[in-house]
């Protein structure tokens, strides 16, 4: 399994902990819905991408790294 596809399942894994519902705000001022994130990564589209990014780099700050 490539490092993107690790990254890929940490981020829907922590992303189906939280209410579908619930509305996140994209990197871009935008709120989205943890629902429309999660199908945005599944597809593997540029918003999908972009989210896997900002969630690492979100994980990355909340570990110290």
């Amino acid at each position: 399994m490539t490092l993107y596809e690790e990254q890929k399942k940490l981020v829907l894994a922590r992303l189906r902990t939280l209410n579908p519902d619930v509305k996140l705000m994209s990197g871009k001022g935008d709120s989205v819905s943890v629902k429309d994130i999660i199908e945005h990564i599944e597809n593997d589209d540029p918003v999908g991408k972009d989210m896997i990014k900002a969630q690492m780099k979100m994980l990355q700050i909340l570990a110290g790294v």
